[in-house]
């Protein structure tokens, strides 16, 4: 809400409210005729007339506005107060001006005065007035600009990012060209030819390349020439502030300014070797070499001086003959005598580094260079001869041992010599460090000295506290991570032949399997040291046979060395029988019979294998006695007597194991399919219910009886057992392969994509999914389904036997995945009697296929 303002005393006599902003009456509804105007002064339509037709934007209006008010005390004393003001003013303005000023001065003669005072002020005070920034932007109109692309900005930038604009006037333009041209001319003066030829054509263009100082580096050069002349002139006698004094120069593009500051400052600082060297850096070479013999003459031990006049040299011979000089006055110069050395053939290299080790005995490189150049005994007594001269020196002992490498002894007499060696250092008061030496051995390995990397960790380890510890994990560990395999691999096979432990070989065999792609001959050499160091490791023994037998070699040759135990001559006797070699297979069984006490793993072997070979079983019984709770055993003796068409023989066999075992899902699947194959469906029914009270979770046997009901085309029974078995094992990829398989061509689909949602990569499911798109003849898609199958389970000979009616070359790869599951697979085996030539399996589960699709329509 508004307040009311207070009262701001008495009103003025004659006031009117709003008159003087022409405030008049005026008439509203409630109102009867015209408003009255209540003022007590005479109306002058003529004078108070103030529309904007009377104004004048110079004048204002032609009459005063307040002229309707009469001329009161107040008014009075404002117009003296206002007089007062301005006679003082003029008073003042007065006094400040000289009597023959006229009554209006101009503007030079007002600021006469202040002129005249400028003459009082200083150099300093006119050099510290600080410059205006440039206002004058605020007044400029503001336009509006289109803004420019990107590519031309940075173009612009690049082209002047150097360029300064800021140029006063033409007289500073001028001399800072003439600046420019007389170092452009100083350079080219002053190059490494020593010629003074400007290029005419390029001249003015090469002066873009100039670089153009700004003004706050001029100033920084500016303090740093007054701070190092105060340095020089406080310690003329030090080098260091004459050459930073020139190098500002020779930055600040004055070369011969810089020249001159070093050669005032050798005649202070003549015994400093740097400051000659400086100078005849600056200078042309013809002028640096006289600058440098007149060097050699003043300081001629200076080691630094003689290499840079080497340098300048332009011929070898030159050099040499320079070198030799040098040594005549500095003999113990181990630079000199490198450089020497590296300028010489190797014939002279040799006579050099032979004065060199004499003069120069305590430096390890000349005598590790005289060393590499001479013939193997040679250096050995060479190395000897360092070993005397520098017996704390380790490093003399790994050369040595890479000597020894290099001249093809093996991996046991390097680390004789560096056992030796480490042995000798101790008795210098060396210390042996550990982590020193295994740096050493991955070196060696970067330099492809294999031996002497395993011979410097089995010496450092030999070193070691003979009690095992687990220090040697972590290093082992760190190499291996690091890619230093050869350092890795050397720390674990000594450890393991220094322990001798199941669990370190074990690792070492497995870190060699990881690595076998790179090189497998390590992999062969770590089960062969593993067998020689525990010979009575079965599995040691299991693996190099394998090994062999994989390469394609002659393992029986290992197993004459190995222990004639019952696992060896089971993996021999399953070799044998992989290659069609029965009859030796059997051999192997019948020597464990005879010399060994049998397994029941044994006698399953030597069932299946009198199967194959259709020979009788005998001692069954006797067998099946001594091992009542083998199932396998049990089977195959059933087996045996359905092979001999004894059916009834087989199902007491079976029923006898069913009392026996009580609960063995194999063998009531083995019973079952007997009766199934007989197509005897009444006894196959009450045997699979009696299999389900005794295992109602088995989906093999709701499989069984559904796969039962469709041999017997009963499909309403199997359908009902499908629902039933879904409702017990939801997520079952098998019964959801069957489902597919059942479900009416129309609504096949559907179930395939439920089955597929449900049972996520399951390869049954891709399987029966691949079969319904063969049945549509849908090929790609089908074969996307089977290799998607594949990939979940590769050992399925049934998805392998369908992919083979789409695209037979992939006989191969299915050979080396060797596959051993499906029902088809199976019963091609079966039919076969045969279980380890894949291709004639999955020809004949390939011909199985193609009736199990027709199925479908």
């Amino acid at each position: 809400m508004f307040q009311r303002q207070k009262d701001s005393g008495n009103q003025p006599t004659n006031y009117v409210p709003g008159r003087g902003r022409g405030a008049v009456g005026f008439i509203t509804r409630s109102d009867i005729g015209p408003a009255k105007v209540d003022i007590g002064i005479e109306q002058d339509d003529d004078q108070n007339d103030y529309n904007d037709a009377k104004y004048d934007e110079w004048n204002g209006y032609s009459i005063p506005l307040f002229n309707m008010g009469d001329y009161d005390d107040e008014d009075r004393e404002a117009d003296l107060t206002y007089n007062s003001v301005d006679r003082k003013m003029e008073e003042r303005r007065l006094k400040r001006m000289p009597n023959n000023l006229p009554e209006k001065p101009s503007i030079v003669n007002q600021f006469s005065d202040l002129k005249r005072e400028l003459a009082k002020v200083g150099i300093d005070e006119w050099l510290s007035i600080p410059d205006i920034g440039d206002y004058s932007i605020k007044k400029k109109k503001q336009d509006k600009i289109t803004p420019v692309p990107d590519s031309v900005i940075m173009s612009a930038q690049l082209s002047e990012k150097n360029l300064q604009t800021k140029a006063h006037d033409l007289n500073e333009i001028g001399e800072a060209r003439g600046a420019l041209l007389s170092l452009k001319l100083d350079k080219i003066s002053d190059n490494v030819s020593g010629q003074s030829v400007v290029d005419k054509r390029g001249y003015l263009t090469s002066l873009a390349s100039l670089p153009h100082l700004s003004e706050n580096e001029i100033g920084d050069f500016k303090k740093a020439r007054l701070l190092l002349k105060s340095v020089i002139q406080t310690d003329p006698k030090n080098s260091f502030g004459w050459i930073a004094a020139a190098r500002i120069e020779e930055l600040d593009g004055k070369l011969p300014a810089a020249r001159s500051i070093l050669a005032q400052g050798l005649q202070q600082a003549e015994d400093q070797e740097d400051i000659w060297i400086e100078l005849s850096r600056l200078e042309t070479p013809e002028k640096a070499k006289l600058i440098l013999n007149k060097a050699i003459q003043t300081l001629p031990h200076s080691v630094k001086i003689w290499l840079n006049a080497v340098n300048k040299e332009q011929e070898t011979q030159a050099k040499i003959k320079l070198l030799k000089r040098a040594l005549e006055f500095i003999p113990n110069s181990v630079d000199i005598w490198k450089e020497l050395v590296s300028l010489s053939s190797e014939q002279e290299a040799l006579v050099l580094l032979y004065k060199a080790v004499e003069c120069i005995p305590k430096n390890l490189s000349l005598w590790l260079a005289l060393a590499k150049l001479e013939t193997y005994e040679n250096a050995k007594a060479i190395l000897n001869r360092a070993r005397q001269n520098l017996p704390q020196e380790p490093t003399i002992w790994i050369n040595a041992a890479k000597l020894e490498e290099s001249a093809g002894k093996d991996k046991q007499t390097i680390a004789i010599v560096l056992s030796k060696g480490i042995k000798i250092l101790k008795k210098n008061q060396v210390k042996i460090v550990k982590e020193d030496w295994l740096q050493e051995a991955e070196i060696a390995e970067k330099c492809s000295n294999i031996n002497t990397c395993y011979a410097i960790i089995k010496a450092i380890t030999l070193e070691e506290d003979k009690q095992s510890d687990n220090s040697w994990k972590q290093d082992f560990t760190q190499f291996e991570q690091r890619g230093s395999l050869h350092t890795a691999r050397a720390i674990i096979a000594v450890e393991a032949e220094r322990q001798n432990n199941f669990e370190i070989w074990k690792e070492y065999i497995e870190f060699e399997r990881r690595h076998k792609d790179e090189d497998t001959k390590y992999f062969d050499q770590a089960l062969e040291l593993a067998v020689s160091n525990l010979p009575q490791i079965e599995q040691f023994w299991i693996e190099l046979i394998l090994r062999k037998q994989e390469l394609q070699q002659n393992y029986l040759e290992v197993f004459e060395k190995s222990p004639k135990s019952e696992n060896i001559l089971l993996t021999l006797s399953k070799l044998e029988k992989q290659q069609g070699n029965y009859e030796k297979a059997y051999q192997y069984l019948q020597y464990i019979q005879d010399n060994l006490i049998p397994s029941d793993k044994t006698w399953v072997k030597m069932f299946k294998l009198m199967l194959l070979m259709n020979k009788q079983i005998e001692q069954a019984e006797k067998i099946l006695k001594q091992y009542p709770q083998s199932d396998k055993l049990w089977i195959l003796c059933g087996q045996a007597k359905i092979n001999q068409k004894d059916y009834q023989g087989a199902r007491q066999i079976f029923e006898e194991a069913i009392k026996t075992l009580n609960n063995s899902l194999n063998v009531w699947l083995t019973y079952i399919k007997m009766e199934c194959q007989q197509q005897l469906y009444t006894r196959a029914r009450p045997l699979i219910d009696r299999a389900r009270e005794k295992n109602p979770k088995s989906s093999q046997l709701w499989a069984q009886a559904i796969r039962l009901e469709i041999d017997a085309k009963n499909h309403k029974a199997a359908q009902f057992l499908l629902s039933k078995a879904l409702q017990c094992c939801q997520l079952d990829g098998e019964l959801w392969s069957l489902a597919i398989e059942l479900e009416p061509k129309t609504t096949r689909k559907k179930k395939s994509a439920d089955a597929v949602t449900l049972c996520v990569d399951n390869p049954f499911v891709y399987l029966s999914t691949a079969k319904v798109f063969l049945n549509e003849g849908k090929i790609e898609k089908a074969k996307r389904w089977l290799e998607k199958a594949l990939i979940l389970e590769p050992r399925l000979g049934d998805a392998w036997a369908y992919l083979y009616l789409i695209e037979k070359e992939i006989l191969q790869q299915c050979i080396s995945r060797r596959p051993k599951y499906g029902r088809l697979w199976k019963q091609a085996k079966e039919t076969l009697n045969q279980k380890y030539d894949i291709e004639k399996i999955l020809i004949e589960a390939s011909k199985l296929a193609q009736k199990d699709i027709a199925k479908l329509e």
